[in-house]
């Protein structure tokens, strides 16, 4: 198990567990959730209230997002005692080869790559900028 914070408009980066389901429980408040599981599913975002949960399975690429003034608190609890964390966009674009990303992105050239590596975001990120504007941050 974990526990998690979010402040003000705070985003959990979308992430996966390549070894365990995860089942967040909102302590405190209300955030919103999101996941796709494998090519052609469908993806699926709900928002979690306090005291509501949130499965994701195993493998899943998931987010948790705040998008509300007010820090939330959300317990995740995990079918295995290592579940593992990949954060999506820093195995994309700092793991991988630079020309095998910019394939993947229609052609993108190696500078541009290493531009976009320089802005990732660090997990737990501020979150998008409406959010931002209306709570003032």
């Amino acid at each position: 198990m974990t526990v998690g914070f979010l402040g003000p408009c705070g985003i959990n980066l979308p992430h996966t567990h390549p070894r365990a389901t995860e089942i967040n429980f909102s302590v405190d408040g209300d955030f919103q959730v999101g996941f796709y599981q494998e090519n052609g599913a469908t993806f699926i975002m709900n928002e979690v209230h306090k005291n509501q949960v949130a499965v994701f399975p195993r493998g899943a690429i998931h987010f948790e997002q705040n998008l509300n003034c007010t820090p939330v608190t959300f317990v995740a609890a995990f079918n295995s005692e290592d579940p593992g964390v990949l954060t999506i966009s820093n195995a994309f674009f700092g793991f991988l080869p630079a020309t095998v990303v910019g394939a993947a992105l229609g052609d993108l050239n190696i500078s541009t790559i290493n531009d976009i590596k320089l802005q990732l975001a660090k997990n737990p990120a501020i979150g998008i900028a409406e959010c931002r504007q209306r709570c003032n941050l």
